[in-house]
């Protein structure tokens, strides 16, 4: 059965340019490179999905509220909802890449590429930013979060790795910050404090959108370091055998 890849396998993959193999065909990233209806379209998808689920959507109603006649206009630009979902997320990522290398230079000029906390904040910030400063942030955030867990909504083929060189080399940092953590460990870790970044972002801008306040980035950043530094109690996860377990 081939493996499922997912976002964090992907960044995996990046942080390790000489060893993977020639990236897929990505999904056009830039906004530049889309038409306006196609970036119209994408606008519109991004709310919709955000307010009532990926899943929930017509593609239709995507296309009439982007006042196309053409009902097959969306298929035109995009192909199909997987299609869809991953140019929206190739356009989205490529702006949070750009702010969170320029957070990560901040911190090299800094002499704290060593310093854990210093990496986690600067990663965290690019997304904080992001929804404090733009009208898409939040949505964005929505739309992330619901394609981390659904195969049939991700597809990391279609994912446009020079847009997540800002991930890899937090990756990079932090393993390079924490040598004494196994590599499985570390695996585990990051991929956890990518998906909870995601997640409580998305989680705190959900219930909190009326307010308009600042994003937790410190807590979330002390959080996630908390769990990337903690101690190893132990370097495998080997399933308990049945009848095996302790009486009390």
């Amino acid at each position: 059965m081939p493996r499922i890849r997912t976002l964090s396998s992907l960044v995996a993959e990046a942080s390790h340019p000489a060893g993977r193999p020639p990236p897929a065909e990505a999904a056009t990233p830039a906004a530049a490179q889309q038409s306006e209806t196609a970036m119209r379209m994408l606008e519109i998808a991004e709310r919709l999905f955000a307010e009532h689920g990926i899943e929930q959507v017509p593609l239709r109603q995507i296309v009439v509220e982007a006042g196309q006649r053409n009902r097959s206009a969306l298929h035109y630009h995009f192909g199909s909802r997987e299609a869809l979902v991953a140019h929206l997320l190739n356009l989205r990522l490529a702006h949070v890449n750009v702010l969170r290398n320029a957070y990560l230079d901040e911190v090299e000029a800094a002499g704290k590429a060593g310093d854990v906390r210093a990496i986690v904040h600067a990663s965290i910030s690019a997304l904080a930013d992001t929804v404090v400063d733009t009208a898409w942030g939040g949505n964005y955030l929505q739309v992330a979060a619901q394609t981390m867990f659904s195969p049939t909504l991700f597809n990391a083929e279609l994912l446009d790795k020079d847009a997540m060189t800002g991930l890899a080399r937090t990756r990079r940092m932090v393993m390079a910050a924490l040598p004494d953590v196994p590599a499985k460990v570390m695996d585990y870790r990051l991929m956890w404090f990518n998906h909870g970044t995601v997640f409580s972002l998305a989680d705190w801008y959900q219930r909190t959108r009326a307010e308009h306040g600042a994003p937790p980035v410190d807590e979330l950043a002390d959080y996630c370091t908390a769990g990337l530094t903690g101690p190893v109690t132990r370097t495998t996860s080997a399933p308990r055998r049945a009848g095996k377990a302790r009486k009390r």
